[in-house]
């Protein structure tokens, strides 16, 4: 049975393992928005949830800069797609926001009562220079920065354990008699409901499951078509056969463009990895909404367009993590509305006109193919070469660049870097010039004294 044939038992059962979590976050978000008659609770609550969202998108572009973690990632980003495509609201694509105003002011506290351990290091490091790490006074420099490491980080444990709160971070007394008023059955019990329902949120492994499920579908997808695409952009590759496969690689590419999206969201609801290959179901989704199926389409592979330039010149690694939270930014609004659109599409009983999606199909056709196309051109802007068009970051992830190897190029330059005889050559002077050159003829006026 398909999600088209009965979406509310399907969305039923996705919803029946979420719901469980609310209550016990629902002290832990930002809440409901005050309102404009109460401005300064109002401007407390926008500052808390955006400064939370920021660190939000800053943790998942820490994990997509790191291979491996970048599929956790995506499985993030996939699972609030499945949220969306559940409910049909935009508003619950962002499950993180409810521990986002905590998260904010764990990282703004953290930062601030690091400061001191800086100034303290710093003053350590001049003293070791000038003193010497025998001396007196380095002694005890170094006995304080230790102090201050152990009490830091004891405070910063025990505000995140009564709450991780403002007041928290600024009155410790106070979380010392919270903590021992764990004492109680009740507190603790609390304590473990909170706890639980935070694990339940962020369950890394299930994210990282799901993550795995759409990089590997949408990889079986796509590897065929792309391949036969690739086929005439090698030099050596110019008869007319190879021309031939990559038009036929550009031809198999759209049905899975026009798919592939909606084929993502189903294998999240459904929680199967067969699902990805579930055409029928996708295609009568199609026929219910085409509006929403081009709007969705259209928006999501426009915003994941900017995503190539940064395969046009490889940045360092330190210059990754500068990169990486536009790539998130990028993608996901796209692939919420790609959700909201798979949800309008299957909860509608009647299909639309043929008057509006058939024209809807004849306009989405030359648009996937001139994709298909501009996917045929990255190779020769990119410094990945030929690898450039397999990291389609609208499905496989939000990094352009870390799922797969670093060009030809990149390792020729690194090996040639490695050998050390052609340097220390070029280092030392060329002295055998010197040594062929014939010795001029001394002037008899001005020989050396001593000299017949």
């Amino acid at each position: 049975m398909s999600v088209v044939e009965n979406p509310p038992a399907a969305i039923g059962g996705a919803l029946s393992g979420s719901t469980a979590s609310v209550d016990a976050l629902s002290a832990v978000g930002p809440g409901i928005f005050p309102g404009v008659r109460r401005p300064f609770r109002s401007l407390w609550w926008l500052v808390k949830t955006a400064t939370g969202a920021a660190c939000v998108v800053l943790v998942l572009a820490i994990m997509a800069a790191i291979p491996g973690l970048n599929i956790l990632t995506l499985g993030f980003l996939i699972n609030a797609q499945k949220q969306v495509a559940v409910s049909g609201r935009i508003r619950d694509g962002f499950p993180l926001l409810k521990i986002a105003p905590r998260l904010g002011i764990l990282v703004v506290f953290t930062v601030v009562f690091c400061i001191p351990l800086r100034i303290q290091a710093a003053r350590l490091s001049d003293a070791l220079v000038l003193l010497g790490p025998q001396h007196q006074q380095t002694q005890r420099l170094q006995a304080v920065l230790l102090f201050l490491q152990w009490l830091i980080a004891l405070h910063l444990l025990a505000a995140i354990l009564n709450g991780c709160t403002v007041s928290c971070f600024l009155r410790p007394i106070r979380n010392l008699r919270r903590l021992l008023a764990w004492r109680h059955r009740e507190k603790r019990q609390q304590v473990a409901q909170v706890l639980q329902a935070l694990l339940t949120l962020l369950s890394p492994w299930q994210h990282f499951v799901l993550g795995l499920r759409g990089f590997f579908g949408a990889v079986l997808w796509l590897v065929l078509p792309t391949s036969l695409l690739m086929s005439y952009a090698a030099p050596d590759r110019t008869r007319p056969i190879f021309g031939l496969l990559s038009f036929l690689g550009g031809v198999l590419l759209i049905p899975v463009f026009a798919w592939l999206p909606w084929l993502q969201v189903q294998q999240a609801v459904q929680g199967r990895f067969m699902a990805i290959f579930s055409v029928r179901s996708v295609r009568l989704a199609l026929r219910s909404a085409p509006l929403a199926w081009m709007l969705s389409t259209v928006l999501l592979y426009v915003l994941t367009f900017p995503l190539y330039l940064g395969k046009i010149r490889l940045p360092p690694q330190d210059a990754l993590l500068i990169l990486t939270p536009v790539f998130v930014l990028l993608t996901y609004p796209a692939r919420l509305v790609t959700a909201w659109a798979w949800h309008r599409a299957t909860t509608r009983e009647q299909p639309a006109s043929r008057w509006l999606h058939i024209p809807v199909r004849l306009i989405m056709v030359p648009l996937l193919g001139l994709y298909s196309f501009f996917l045929l051109l990255t190779p020769s802007i990119s410094e990945l070469g030929r690898s450039a068009p397999f990291e389609n970051q609208a499905f496989l992830g939000p990094v352009p660049y870390a799922q797969w190897r670093q060009p030809p190029q990149v390792r020729e330059e690194s090996a040639a870097s490695h050998p050390q005889q052609d340097d220390d050559d070029q280092s030392q002077p060329d002295r055998s010039r010197d040594q062929q050159q014939p010795e001029q003829a001394v002037p008899a006026g001005k020989q050396a004294v001593g000299q017949p």
